[in-house]
This record gives structure tokens, C-alpha cells and sequence, in this order.
């Protein structure tokens, strides 16, 4: 299990942009802000396995912090779940060269109405907040998730979640095409692939987004 271990000044400071976007203030904007507890479901962040368990509770930890900072500045909390029906009705298993590499389907959700697909207590979801069924890994895609933030005028993103390479990822960038600007919390992030979380985190997510730690998040909210 991938978890981030990175300093506040390792990531300290975005890459140089020609707009001179590097020299605005590093602040979000809770007014314009909204946070995507992307996939931290029980299956995730309280696996059965004891040492799984104690690897990823950092994370978990991590999450803690992170929706009180947001929930203290009256930031909508917006959490997807990945489901599918026992049945298998609504899964399309399409070949892919990792699946077939991996033996790991080319798509893993939990099943709808299991315990797995809910959240931990510790970070359990509030009445004012919105829940989503997610089906693919996009947060976005079939899940009215972009129509909320237009209902809300967010404009700002703060999220985190696993696996970072994969789902994170595809909803970063599907934010970029948004017009969403989007701050990824590396200690909220976790994956299966421990070169694939670092290369997504340190690499190519900053094309599209700003990378920061739990710490550095805090600091902007303030």
C-alpha cells in the first residue's frame, strides 16, 4: 500500500508557469471551494487485514483533519463511493494491457449496499452533505458531481483519495478540462502502485493541477 511520506518542503512550491501563475498567493477560497472525499470507503481505509489496516491509517488520520479544516469553513463535502450491483449488470470489464498484465480487472468497485461501500466512522458523512454513487472511475462521470459544483458556482476543488494513478487522476484531469482549479492533499492519497503514486503525485498530476500537503492546505484555508 502506497502512502504519501513527503515534507511540506519537498512540495513546497508550484512549477513556474509563463502566466505567472506561481506568484499569486498560495490561498483557496472557501467561498468558491469545495472538497471530493474521493473513495475513502471502509474497503479502502479499514481493511480487514491488521497490517493493511495500519499502513493505510495514516491516511485515514489525514482525512480527519482534512474535513474538519474544510467543514470549519463551511466547504460543501461532496463524497463518492465506487459500487457496482451484485449482479454484475452495470460492469463492463474491457481489456486493457494492465489487466491483462495484473490479473487485476480493468475495474474493481465495491458492491452496492455492502458495508465496504460506506465510510469509516471517523469520517462518516453529515446530513448537509452529498453523497455519490460512483460507477466509473471519473467523479464525475454519471454522477451529477459536476452539476452540483455549477448548482453551488464552486470553482475550486480540494481532493484526495485512491488510487491516486488511477481514479484521482482521471478526475484531476477531467477537472482541468472543467475549468476547475484543483488542489490534490498528498497525505489524503494513497494507491496499490507505489511508483505509479509517486509518478502521479510528483509528475503528472502538476499539469493539471496544484499538489500540496495536508499541512500546506491548512495554511491556504486560513
Amino acid at each position: 500500500m502506497a502512502v504519501d511520506r513527503h515534507s511540506a518542503a519537498a512540495v513546497a512550491g508550484a512549477e513556474p508557469l509563463q502566466t505567472d501563475v506561481s506568484a499569486r498567493p498560495e490561498r483557496i477560497d472557501a467561498a468558491r471551494a469545495a472538497l471530493i472525499v474521493y473513495d475513502a470507503c471502509r474497503r479502502a481505509l479499514t481493511p480487514a487485514d491488521a497490517a493493511r489496516r495500519a499502513a493505510i491509517r495514516p491516511v485515514l488520520d489525514a482525512w480527519v483533519t482534512l474535513i474538519g479544516a474544510c467543514r470549519a469553513r463551511a466547504m460543501p463535502i461532496i463524497y463518492t463511493t465506487p459500487v457496482s450491483r451484485a449482479d454484475g449488470a452495470d460492469v463492463v470489464l474491457l481489456p486493457t494491457d494492465l489487466s491483462v498484465q495484473t490479473g487485476v480487472p480493468s475495474l474493481t468497485n465495491c458492491i452496492e449496499g455492502t458495508p465496504d461501500a460506506g465510510f469509516p466512522d471517523e469520517i462518516a458523512p453529515r446530513p448537509q452533505d452529498f453523497v455519490y454513487l460512483k460507477r466509473r472511475p471519473s467523479a464525475f462521470y454519471g454522477t451529477g458531481v459536476a452539476e452540483l459544483l455549477r448548482a453551488l458556482r464552486r470553482t475550486v476543488l480540494v481532493i484526495g483519495g485512491g488510487a491516486t494513478n488511477r481514479g484521482v487522476e482521471t478526475s484531476v484531469r477531467e477537472a482541468f478540462s472543467m475549468d476547475l482549479d484543483t488542489v490534490v492533499v498528498r497525505d489524503c492519497c494513497w494507491g496499490g502502485d507505489a511508483a505509479a503514486h509517486a509518478y502521479s503525485l510528483d509528475t503528472s498530476m502538476k499539469m493539471y493541477a496544484r499538489i500540496r500537503t495536508l499541512e500546506q492546505v491548512r495554511a491556504m484555508l486560513a
